[in-house]
C-alpha cells in the first residue's frame, strides 16, 4: 500500500469516528495524521522496512496505535478495524464527503434517506429536486451539490497524476541506480517533472550511452522494478514496485541536446519553437535543426538555443507564456534559483499544531545553511490547531528570542500566522501585531464566500498590517479548488501596502500558482517563498517552492527571503 491509499483509509476512519461523535481529539488526531501521511516524502513502507515500527512512530502525528496500523495496512493491504467501521458506515457513504460542501453528516443523510451511494446518483438527485424535499435542505442546497460536483470532477482528474513529492523521489532514485553505470554519460528526467509542473503523470528517463543494450538489460532487473511493461532495444517500460509506470529511452549521445528538449516539452512550448522556426526557414525535429540541405546536431540544450538567437529558456519556463518572445530580445528573467533562499519564514512548532521545538528548527534551518529562520505559529482562532492567544503569543516571541541567544550568525523571528477572519478582522489585536517581528495573515475559514465577499475580506486583511499574505487562493490540488477572488485589486493592494505574496510550497498548495505569479509581477508584488513546515522533514519541501515561483518568471530581487536580513528586516518595517 501506497502513502496515498494509507491516508484516505485514516482519513475515512475520522470521518467515521465523527459521525459516531467520538472525541474531537481522536477525530482530530487522524484527520491529522492522514495529512501527515499524504505530504510524506518518503513511503511510509520504506519507513518501515529501513527502521521497523519504531521508526513509524518517529513521523509525525504516528504513536504506537496508528504505527500498529499502519504496519498491518504494510503486510495485509487490510486493516481489521476499519473493516469492521465501514461495516456501518460503508465507504460508497464516505465517497460523497469528498464533494466540497457535504459533510459527514449531510452524507449521512443522502445515504440513509434516499440511499444515494455514488456521485452519479448523487447528481441526478440534486438535478431532480429530489434532495430539496428533505427538511434540512433548500433549493441552493442542491445547486450547491451540483456546483461541489464539478469541482470533485475537475479534482479527480487531477488525482490521476502524481504529486511533485512522489514523482520526484522515484526519479531521483532511477537516476542514482543510473548514474552509478559508467557506461552512462548523461541522464535526465523528462517532461512535466523537469518543468516541475505541480501535478505528474508517468515518469519519463532519457539515457546517453555507449551501452544501450546493456543499459536496458541492467534496469530491467533493477531492485525498484515491479513488472516490465515492454522491453526494446533502446526502449523499456516498467511499473515501479509503487506502482508508477516509467519509460526510459536510449538517446544517441551526439544528438542528447536535440532530443532533451524535444522530450522536455511542453507541447505548446514546441509547437510554437517550431512555427517561429518554420517562418525562419528553419525546420526543428528532435534530432536537430536543418537548413537548407544541412542538418544541426547539439549535445546540450543551450547550443540549441543559442543557434536560433535564443537566451537559453530554462525548463520550468517552457509553456509557451512568453518565453520565447523573451529569449529572442534577450528579456527572459534570470529565475530564482534553487539556493538563493536565505530563511523560511513559514514554520510551526509545538506550540500550535507542529511537532518541533524553536530549538530543533533553528537546527535545521542552519544544516539549510539559512540565514534567519522565522517561527509563525497559528493564533488563537484556529482551535483546531491549538492556536496561540495574545497573551501566549507574546509569551512565545520572549521564548523564541531567548533560544536565538544560543546561536551565532543566525536569527531567529518571531511572527505569527494569523486568521483573516469571515468579516476581514484579524484575530488578535493590532497592538500584539506590531509587537511582532512579521506577520503572516491566512484565509483559513469560510472558504465558500462570493468572490465580491472574499475580496473584500482579504483586502481588509492586507491593510490590516500583516507583512505576508499565505497561501493566497486557499486551493488544495486535488482536494479543494481555490476561491472566488478579484486578483487584480488583491495583486494592487499588496503591491500597495507592501505585502508578500507567498508561495507556499506543500505539494497540495504549491499557492500562489504559477500563472498568477506571473500575473502579481506585473503588478510590482514582492513573495515569500515558504516551506509551511509543520515537521522538520518539511522544510526540505522549499525546492517545490522555488520551482514554482522559477515557473511564475520571478527573480531573487522578487523574493523578500532571498534578501540579507537588513534588507528584510527594513522592508518588514
Amino acid at each position: 500500500m501506497n502513502n496515498q491509499q494509507i491516508a484516505k483509509i485514516f482519513k475515512n476512519i475520522s470521518i467515521i469516528l465523527e459521525l459516531k461523535n467520538d472525541s474531537r481529539f481522536r477525530v482530530l488526531a487522524y484527520e491529522r495524521v492522514a495529512d501527515v501521511i499524504s505530504n510524506l516524502t518518503k513511503d511510509l513502507e520504506d519507513i518501515y522496512k529501513e527502521g521497523g515500527i519504531k521508526a513509524l512512530e518517529d513521523v509525525p502525528g504516528v504513536g504506537v496505535s496508528i504505527a500498529e496500523k499502519i504496519v498491518e495496512l504494510l503486510k495485509t493491504g487490510k486493516l481489521q478495524a476499519y473493516t469492521q467501521l465501514t461495516k456501518e458506515f460503508p465507504e460508497k457513504m464516505l465517497i460523497l464527503t469528498e464533494v466540497p460542501g457535504i459533510g459527514p453528516k449531510t452524507a449521512e443523510v443522502l445515504y440513509k434517506k434516499l440511499k444515494i451511494d455514488s456521485i452519479d446518483k448523487l447528481a441526478k438527485a440534486a438535478r431532480s429536486g429530489v434532495i430539496e424535499k428533505l427538511s434540512r435542505f433548500k433549493k441552493q442546497s442542491e445547486l450547491n451539490i451540483l456546483r461541489g460536483i464539478e469541482q470533485f470532477q475537475n479534482r479527480t482528474k487531477e488525482r490521476n497524476r502524481m504529486v511533485l513529492t512522489t514523482a520526484g523521489p522515484i526519479a531521483e532514485e532511477i537516476l542514482d541506480f543510473l548514474n552509478k553505470d559508467k557506461s552512462v554519460k548523461k541522464c535526465d528526467a523528462v517532461g512535466s517533472l523537469r518543468r516541475m509542473k505541480e501535478t505528474i503523470g508517468d515518469i519519463d528517463i532519457v539515457v546517453a550511452t555507449a551501452a544501450p543494450k546493456n543499459i536496458i538489460d541492467k534496469f530491467a532487473k533493477a531492485p525498484f522494478v515491479k513488472n516490465i511493461l515492454a522491453k526494446g532495444n533502446t526502449k523499456i517500460s516498467i511499473t515501479h514496485r509503487k506502482n508508477i509506470r516509467v519509460d526510459l529511452e536510449i538517446l544517441p549521445a551526439e544528438t542528447y541536446g536535440s532530443l532533451l528538449q524535444h522530450f522536455t516539452g511542453s507541447k505548446e512550448h514546441n509547437v510554437a519553437l517550431r512555427t517561429w522556426a518554420s517562418a525562419k526557414g528553419l525546420k526543428i525535429s528532435e534530432y536537430g535543426i536543418e537548413k537548407g540541405s544541412k542538418i544541426y546536431h547539439f549535445k546540450d540544450e543551450i547550443s540549441l538555443y543559442n543557434f536560433l538567437g535564443m537566451d537559453y529558456i530554462e525548463p520550468e519556463l517552457r509553456e509557451d507564456r512568453g518565453e520565447i518572445e523573451a529569449a529572442l530580445a534577450h528579456k527572459l528573467p534570470k529565475v530564482i534559483g534553487y539556493h538563493e533562499i536565505l530563511g523560511d519564514l513559514h514554520c510551526h512548532t509545538n506550540k500550535s499544531d507542529g511537532h518541533n521545538t524553536i530549538t530543533e528548527l533553528a537546527q535545521k534551518a542552519l544544516k539549510l545553511k539559512y540565514n534567519y529562520l522565522g517561527i509563525s505559529d497559528h493564533t488563537v482562532g484556529l482551535g483546531v490547531a491549538s492556536g496561540l492567544s495574545d497573551q501566549k503569543l507574546l509569551a512565545h516571541k520572549a521564548e523564541i528570542y531567548k533560544v536565538n541567544k544560543k546561536f551565532k550568525g543566525f536569527r531567529l523571528l518571531a511572527g505569527a500566522e494569523i486568521n483573516i477572519k469571515a468579516d476581514g478582522k484579524l484575530d488578535i489585536s493590532s497592538a500584539t501585531l506590531k509587537k511582532l517581528d512579521y506577520s503572516i495573515g491566512s484565509v483559513h475559514s469560510a472558504f465558500n464566500q462570493d468572490e465580491a465577499a472574499m475580496t473584500k475580506r482579504i483586502l481588509s486583511g492586507i491593510k490590516s498590517g500583516i507583512k505576508i499574505f499565505g497561501h493566497p487562493s486557499g486551493r488544495l490540488i486535488g482536494h479543494r479548488n481555490g476561491y472566488d477572488v478579484d486578483w487584480i485589486e488583491i495583486f494592487k493592494a499588496c503591491a500597495k501596502y507592501r505585502v508578500a505574496l507567498e508561495v507556499n510550497s506543500f505539494p497540495e498548495r504549491l499557492d500562489l500558482k504559477d500563472t498568477l505569479v506571473k500575473d502579481a509581477l506585473s503588478y510590482g508584488c514582492k513573495f515569500c517563498i515558504d516551506s509551511d513546515a509543520h515537521h522538520l522533514d518539511h522544510l526540505d519541501l522549499i525546492k517545490y517552492g522555488i520551482a514554482t515561483a522559477r515557473r511564475g518568471w520571478a527573480t531573487k530581487n522578487d523574493i523578500i527571503n532571498s534578501w540579507e536580513l537588513d534588507k528584510l528586516l527594513n522592508w518588514f518595517k
